[in-house]
């Protein structure tokens, strides 16, 4: 690490009658003043220092470079005599602020700054103070945590694994986690983009993800149709109560069959829609649930479908997909993540492979979950997130836990937060003080 020594520090400052703003400008180790009032700011040979640096605890004569990651401790660096201090990540710079000041016996204002290595959560918040987007942001700081992994797939996406990584996010007035950082997400225009796709910590209720009688839309039984292109559930995220935060008729059994759902209070602000955008979802099926994370990644990506249905929808909320729960795995002691990938997610039902879904963050315990991707070897089969653990097919008329999930728009930064679910991380333009 290049050490850099501080300059001017034989100077104090005293009898400060009116209120000034010292800025400690650390990348150049330079001591800068303005002074608001013109005041002059006398100034005498040091006698004893006014600026203490401390790096994890040890006191040092030099500031840490802006890039080697390291940033200050609000908590326990502070001056004396009311002044108190601020970060500015983006000029490498601490503010300090006179507006409380007071002389008490013409004492020296003495600053102690503490400088400790950055947290994954403190680089991403950071990293947003540099205009950067979140995406790129934990790209290049996802290697301070070990919640963060590439999925190793052929777009080499980003996950938040295990059992309560700190991935919550506030989005729409509450609680959303990111699931990933996804590469090669298509806009509808072909245009490619890497974007945040996040999912609703908890369900908005238990719906059928289909239900249309036979004869009418894509459905050919009784039970609906398995193409989310037309699919009821998906009408009522994107077009219905639940996009306009109203209350209505949602699907629920069989036939066409309705109950009646209020989203009043929890379908999507208008805040949230600008943040989030159309993008291309993936529609392939697979034939059997006996699939490992990396081919159902793989197979929702094919052009397997029944009967002829379409392979992609565009559109702004969809589900999450199975490898989207596979790939949250982090496996334990009994079974590692490597192991966990080698099986299929239909055998994670298993004891002997509890690891695998207990320390998966997306699974909860006793709910059954549905997923966007069908089941291709009928016209009303749909994947669906076993409260058992395991990933198997449910008929599209039966009622299955909602998790709404989107793409975020690929500019949304990170300003705030620590991505836990008491701090969770906020996104530009949502005001810090909405909790």
């Amino acid at each position: 690490m290049k050490k850099r020594k501080i300059l001017g520090g034989g100077e104090y400052f005293r009898k400060l009658r009116y209120p000034i703003i010292l800025i400690l400008v650390v990348g150049t180790s330079l001591l800068m003043l303005h002074n608001s009032n013109k005041e002059i700011i006398l100034k005498e040979e040091q006698e004893e220092s006014i600026l203490a640096i401390y790096l994890e605890n040890e006191q040092i004569n030099y500031i840490p470079e802006k890039d080697s990651g390291y940033t200050l401790d609000l908590a326990k660096s502070g001056c004396n005599n009311g002044v108190t201090i601020s970060f500015d990540y983006n000029t490498w710079s601490v503010k300090t602020n006179y507006s409380n000041y007071t002389n008490t016996d013409n004492t020296r204002v003495k600053c102690s700054l503490y400088f400790k290595k950055r947290t994954f959560a403190e680089s991403l918040v950071d990293c947003g103070a540099l205009s950067k987007d979140a995406g790129t942001c934990i790209k290049e700081n996802y290697h301070l945590t070990e919640e963060v992994v590439d999925d190793k797939t052929v777009d080499n996406n980003l996950r938040f694994i295990g059992a309560n990584p700190e991935n919550y996010v506030w989005f729409n007035d509450e609680l959303w986690r990111i699931i990933g950082v996804m590469n090669n997400i298509d806009d509808g225009t072909g245009k490619k983009e890497t974007r945040l796709k996040i999912i609703r910590d908890e369900a908005i209720g238990e719906y059928s993800w289909d239900n249309k009688s036979s004869g009418i839309g894509s459905s050919v039984s009784e039970y609906g149709s398995n193409d989310w292109s037309d699919a009821a559930l998906q009408i009522m995220l994107n077009e219905g109560a639940y996009y306009n935060r109203t209350n209505g008729d949602c699907p629920y059994g069989q036939n066409g069959a309705t109950t009646k759902c209020d989203f009043s209070t929890t379908g999507l602000t208008e805040e949230a829609k600008s943040k989030i955008d159309d993008a291309i979802w993936n529609l392939g099926g697979m034939s059997s649930s006996l699939n490992t994370a990396t081919t159902f990644y793989r197979e929702e990506r094919s052009f397997n479908v029944y009967d002829g249905r379409p392979t992609t929808w565009l559109g702004e909320i969809g589900l999450l997909y199975p490898s989207d729960y596979g790939f949250a795995t982090k496996g334990g002691e009994e079974v590692n993540r490597d192991s966990c990938l080698f099986y299929n997610l239909y055998d994670w039902t298993q004891t002997s492979l509890k690891d695998c879904y207990k320390n998966n963050w997306i699974y909860a315990n006793e709910t059954y979950k549905w997923t966007i991707s069908n089941y291709l070897n009928n016209s009303y089969g749909v994947f669906s997130v076993y409260g058992t653990g395991s990933v198997d097919t449910h008929k599209t008329n039966e009622d299955d836990k909602v998790y709404p999930t989107v793409y975020l728009i690929s500019s949304i930064k990170i300003t705030s937060g620590a991505g836990t679910k008491e701090n969770p991380y906020k996104l530009s333009g949502i005001p810090d003080n909405i909790r």
